[in-house]
């Protein structure tokens, strides 16, 4: 009898310990509604001086068509300015259509970073084992980043939709070892953008995430830029105890309970292996280019169902790009070229549709400084003192997308099947089908919109192909200069290495129209561009009302 109640003893322990340390609270229980996010696409502003200010910077990246934004609120620089320098910019963010915004937490102060004498934004934050909440339950500013997040969220909810920590702390010039974070925690002393332990990333993650969801329970919280699906895997199997990640009572969950998307960095001159089917991408024409991205969100997206993030054991979590770009010029060994880089964007676009990546964030908008060695043309402008007079032409297919509102579409799989088989064998194409309804009269309207292209592996295709459309309406073609042209379900139809647009004619559209002519572009940017004045004069006001009332409270 003894023997059966000790087993019993044991069994109840086991069921107990498994309730206790299960991973059912946080985002092992729950995940915000994410069927509202539009796909959008967005950049870091980067620092351009010369009176360039986010609210003017932010105008004009509104007009060249991008409705997202990756906003760095680095605490260091709210201890100079104080927390809410940056409240009036994002108000104008919103206010320009610029919306699920991603806040980029970063940077302590010298005095709160782990190493006094480095640069703070490559060393992680002092006091992070202090608790994270008094006994009243407010947060403990003895914990400096849990303070510093309490503050920021709490003044910018209103305007930051998803909260991304940290930047890159996985990256490393040691990669011959990064296959050992598969079995191994990584090592700090080559995590040359953190210099910490994976427990005390996770414990980053882990105080963002409850200091987050108290004050708003329907953001989002991401593990920051995150490039290798190995430091993905050690963020999922250990825990936030600074003793090897163990479970205890009072570190009860393993890092996926603490953040609910998975923001990524690719840049696509860098190849990318398939985890799941082992095939490698490689080559730089622009199909190849668009799919390295969206591999290694399917990398990660591997390494989360591996761990029951698979929307059945745990709710999947939802995925963003916050950095990657490609040159408009070829320099060296870089890839590179105003074509290549139109096409890539396009077709990124569609791809980033197809595989759920809800946003994608180019890198920094324009040239004049921002860029160096493999990333120097990375920018939407050539230069951003002439405004649109130095939108790039490769830049400029972003206008249809944000014409057609792309965002508002999703992914047909059975269509797209459809009307691939339609295609020559050298054509590629999609179909995507409205999620969202129309907003206003200005808004291209179409239940389905088709897309074709000729496929470029390594190199961009130049001239055309010809093939007779099989719809079963009559479609308007518009490529990526806004040139407008009924068809006929089953005219001839001409595609290149660039994607074009093939929606449904309800009579909403102009016959044929062409681009707008350079000079109605620049009379209108000119305009823009004192709007965006008018609209870094407001912040500006803003700005100092805010350091006034500082000083008003500290005096």
């Amino acid at each position: 009898m003894q023997i059966y109640k000790s087993f019993f003893l044991f069994f109840c322990l086991t069921i107990s310990l498994k309730v206790v340390y299960s991973q059912n609270y946080g985002a092992c229980d729950h995940v915000p509604n994410s069927d509202n996010l539009q796909y959008r696409l967005g950049n870091g502003l980067g620092y351009i001086g010369n009176g360039w200010d986010d609210a003017r910077m932010s105008n004009l990246s509104r007009k060249a068509g991008y409705d997202t934004q990756r906003k760095k609120l680095p605490e260091d620089h709210f201890k100079n300015w104080g927390y809410g320098i940056e409240l009036g910019d994002a108000k104008i963010n919103t206010q320009l259509g610029i919306l699920d915004v991603v806040g980029y937490l970063a940077t302590p102060t010298k005095e709160h970073s782990s190493n006094v004498s480095s640069n703070s934004e490559l060393c992680y934050p002092a006091n992070l084992y202090m608790p994270i909440f008094l006994t009243n339950g407010s947060v403990n500013p003895e914990n400096y980043w849990a303070y510093y997040v309490n503050q920021t969220v709490s003044i910018y909810k209103d305007h930051i939709k998803i909260w991304e920590i940290w930047n890159e702390p996985d990256y490393t010039q040691n990669h011959d070892q990064v296959g050992n974070w598969y079995t191994s925690p990584p090592n700090p002393n080559i995590l040359t953008h953190w210099f910490g332990t994976i427990f005390q990333y996770i414990r980053l993650i882990r105080i963002t995430y409850e200091v987050a969801k108290k004050i708003d329970p329907n953001c989002f919280v991401t593990a920051g830029g995150l490039g290798y699906p190995e430091f993905l895997d050690a963020i999922l199997r250990y825990t936030d105890n600074p003793d090897e990640g163990k479970v205890t009572d009072e570190y009860p969950a393993f890092g996926g309970a603490y953040f609910d998307c998975d923001a990524y960095h690719q840049y696509p001159q860098y190849g990318v292996t398939d985890l799941e089917t082992n095939i490698g991408y490689h080559e730089n024409g622009s199909d190849m280019l668009a799919k390295k991205v969206v591999i290694l969100k399917k990398n990660h997206e591997y390494i989360l169902k591996k761990y029951g993030f698979d929307g059945v054991t745990y709710p999947k979590k939802i995925f963003i790009n916050t950095e990657t770009g490609v040159n408009s010029e070829k320099k060296g060994n870089n890839i590179g070229g105003d074509l290549v880089r139109r096409n890539w964007i396009l077709k990124l676009a569609l791809f980033c549709i197809e595989y759920d990546v809800k946003q994608v964030h180019l890198l920094n908008l324009a040239d004049d400084g921002t860029g160096m060695g493999d990333y120097e043309n990375l920018g939407k402008f050539v230069s951003i003192e002439e405004g649109f007079k130095k939108l790039k032409s490769s830049s400029k297919g972003r206008l249809i997308l944000q014409k057609i509102h792309l965002g508002k579409f999703e992914y047909d799989e059975q269509k797209t099947k459809t009307f691939i088989n339609s295609l020559p064998e050298e054509g590629r194409g999609i179909v995507l089908k409205r999620k969202f309804p129309k907003e206003n009269d200005e808004e291209y309207y179409s239940q389905y919109i088709y897309s074709a292209w000729i496929y470029c592996e390594k190199d961009e295709v130049e001239g055309n192909i010809q093939f007779n459309l099989n719809l079963n309406f009559d479609p308007l073609s518009i490529d990526w200069t806004g040139k407008q042209k009924n068809l006929k379900k089953n005219s001839q139809l001409n595609i290149t290495s660039t994607p074009i647009f093939l929606l449904e004619n309800n009579g909403n559209y102009n016959d044929t129209t062409e681009a707008s002519s350079e000079t109605d572009e620049e009379n209108e940017i000119d305009n823009e561009n004192k709007k965006g004045k008018k609209l870094s004069a407001n912040s500006l006001v803003l700005k100092f009302y805010n350091i006034f009332i500082l000083l008003i409270l500290l005096f």
